[in-house]
């Protein structure tokens, strides 16, 4: 059993706790020159009403912007010395040879392709028995699937994977009847009922994959520090191919070597869990982080939505720490490939992170676990409070009439402002391209300089374009959760897809009416205040094609045959997405000789396949009684029209139902026969 920190004082505590004033104080005299430099714009000819709003507005996010800028330089300059951010080496020196402590490989899932989700789980089953470690390993698909197609081709992937697979790592699949409380929920489920029999759960995404190598380093790394409980590897998107999956990609893996960096010097052993490719240690998880239910109705009430923070939250509280590996590679995962869906996945973040507002202030949290829930909710409150910042500018200009301040002070003060607020939102973009000055094997694996510098600009231009667009999105997310609208959990659109016309012009419509409206606004009032507002109406106005040219596999793929936006892993592929697109290849011509939408009609008819589904039902005590009457309806309604016209909601019934669907086989295999009887005679 675990046992908790006594003395909440961690190694490395007078280094952190430095770095963590110094980040402070220079995010403070940052924001307080900046400020000071905008009152002096502001006062050129008095402060009216709107801009009293406006300087508390422009505080708050200078601050915010600050407090990113000086962790991104804090990261280069770590990465530059190279010191280690967390102050003593975060690597296991416990002896390779010495035996593993029992892991459980969690991979949730909730109506996904059962064809990726088994392929990446075959590659990551390859690449542990590749380590020599498979059998400290066993491996769990945990469906949440409600498509009952979906639900009996996961079965059928599975029933493959265990006959082609060796014993070790043991794989298991078990679907629950009723998804209650989300991905959080289906974690709790095999806590309470499979837990104890692991000392650690590696926690992954339906799209992750890890390298077997990553996975048995996490697990030493959690052997070697009793006190560790939840240790985050940062996860490197990969395998998409639209434009905008690959500004994604080339981002993240050039960026987030410093900023991931600079976060782990102040976050220290008080880190964060992202809600996969992380391990856990179970038995604090299971006894500590069980979420809160919040008082009052959803969205901001009942169940909370975004686990991870609360749950690192609830960890660090209960003593444990919680870490970020950032020197561990082998972490991947996919990312949205249009601007839609990666705006729907922030949809259902939002409305979660905005829960996490009331818990700020909740009884025992760490002071960091408390930064980093705000922070999460920041992310998404501070597009609404640009936009409240850029409209009362507006108004302000509206409110001084004839005395709009264009005089030669006035614009040599708001371009000072200006030109600072650009700087510290682009001068980290620059910082990864001076560390990657000092790195000249990572400057390879990225192609040299010519790629690098070309998809760093074209990253920096279209995410300029983007960003208000997200504003925009994220504004009416705020808006939509505080007046009591719910998030629908769907699953998540993994496929790639152009976007068509007609869906642009709906959804991105009213982002380009706003961005003519601002310019024509501005332009009346102040034609020269319109180079502040350029960034932003630009985008706006330009929303549509903007939205398709993202969208375009075809266009991210040329770009990258010029050797733009490539990353690493497209340059060197890793063993374990080798692996998986094998895999990937394997299952796809195999799902050739067999339809989706009859394998409802196999496992009524095809006794091997009809035993494995009951069995999978009993073994892990998912069979739900369905109500008789409906029973004999679905009955009758085969009898009549065979398997196929029963819908999909009582396939579902039938399908979760052991004894139900005994019967119902027998009744077809018996008219089968039948018909076969009658044909012959």
């Amino acid at each position: 059993m675990s046992t908790p920190l006594v003395d909440p004082a961690l190694p490395g505590t007078p280094r952190y706790r430095v770095t963590r004033w110094m980040l402070l104080v220079l995010t403070l005299l940052t924001t307080i020159g900046g400020v000071g430099l905008f009152v002096n714009v502001l006062s050129v000819n008095g402060m009216n009403p709107a801009e009293y709003v406006i300087l508390p507005l422009f505080t708050v996010l200078f601050a915010w912007i600050a407090f990113s800028f000086w962790t991104a330089a804090w990261g280069l300059m770590l990465v530059l010395s190279g010191k280690n951010p967390v102050g003593e080496s975060t690597a296991s020196n416990r002896d390779e040879n010495a035996p593993l402590s029992p892991t459980a490989v969690l991979m949730p899932i909730y109506n996904e392709s059962p064809t990726d989700v088994f392929a990446g789980v075959q590659a990551m089953l390859q690449s542990l028995v590749a380590t020599g470690k498979p059998n400290a390993f066993d491996m769990f698909v945990l469906s949440d699937t409600t498509d009952p197609d979906i639900w009996l081709e996961e079965e059928r992937a599975w029933a493959r994977l265990v006959a082609e697979h060796g014993s070790h790592p043991r794989v298991f699949y078990r679907r629950r009847p009723r998804n209650v409380s989300r991905k959080a929920g289906n974690i709790a489920d095999f806590c309470c009922r499979w837990g104890s029999q692991y000392e650690y759960m590696i926690v992954l995404d339906a799209d992750s994959v890890m390298e077997g190598a990553t996975l048995v380093e996490m697990v030493r790394r959690m052997d070697a520090d009793p006190q560790l409980g939840i240790l985050q590897v940062p996860p490197t998107p990969v395998n998409r191919l639209s434009l905008f999956a690959r500004l994604q990609q080339f981002a993240s893996r050039l960026y987030s070597d410093i900023l991931i960096q600079g976060f782990c010097s102040w976050a220290n052993f008080d880190s964060n869990y992202w809600g996969h490719n992380a391990i856990i240690r179970v038995e604090p998880f299971t006894r500590h982080c069980g979420l809160p239910i919040l008082p009052g109705k959803a969205p901001l009430g009942g169940e909370i939505l975004s686990h991870d923070f609360v749950e690192a939250a609830l960890m660090a509280r209960a003593g444990y720490k919680v870490s970020l590996a950032h020197d561990l590679g082998g972490s991947y995962e996919e990312c949205p490939t249009t601007l839609l869906d990666f705006a729907k996945r922030d949809q259902r973040w939002c409305q979660g992170n905005m829960q996490h507002i009331r818990l700020v202030f909740s009884e025992g949290f760490r002071p960091i676990s408390r930064l980093h829930l705000a922070m999460g909710a920041m992310a998404y409150l501070s597009a609404p409070l640009w936009l409240a910042f850029m409209t009362l500018s507006a108004v302000a200009m509206w409110m001084d009439g004839s005395q709009v301040p264009e005089s030669p002070s006035w614009i040599a003060g708001a371009s000072v402002v200006f030109g600072i607020t650009m700087a510290l939102l682009l001068l980290p973009k620059m910082f990864s391209l001076i560390a990657l000055a000092k790195q000249p094997q990572r400057l390879r694996e990225f192609g040299g300089w010519d790629n690098v510098v070309g998809s760093a600009l074209l990253e920096t231009l279209i995410s300029i374009l983007v960003s208000p667009i997200m504003m925009f999105f994220h504004t009416r997310f705020v808006v939509t959760t505080l007046l009591g609208q719910k998030v629908v959990w769907n699953a998540q659109n993994r496929g790639e897809g152009d976007i068509t016309f007609g869906e642009a012009l709906l959804v991105y419509g009213p982002h380009m009416l706003a961005g003519v409206l601002t310019t024509l606004f501005i332009g009346y009032f102040s034609p020269y205040l319109l180079i502040w507002f350029l960034p932003v109406v630009f985008g706006l106005i330009f929303s549509v094609p903007l939205a398709l040219t993202l969208g375009s596999v075809r266009l991210g793929q040329r770009l990258a045959e010029q050797g733009l936006l490539l990353i690493p892993e497209e340059i060197t592929t890793p063993q374990i997405l080798h692996l998986q697109k094998q895999a990937l290849a394997a299952r796809l011509r195999s799902r050739d000789h067999y339809d989706r939408d009859k394998l409802f009609d196999t496992v009524l008819i095809d006794p091997s396949f009809h035993a494995l589904h009951r069995n999978i039902l009993q073994a892990t005590e998912s069979h739900v009684p369905a109500p008789r009457e409906d029973i004999k309806a679905i009955q009758e309604l085969i009898q009549r029209e065979g398997p196929s016209a029963v819908p999909r909601d009582a396939r579902r019934m039938i399908l979760s139902d052991a004894d139900a669907l005994k019967k119902i086989h027998v009744q077809v295999r018996s008219q089968m026969r039948l018909t076969r009887s009658a044909l012959s005679s």
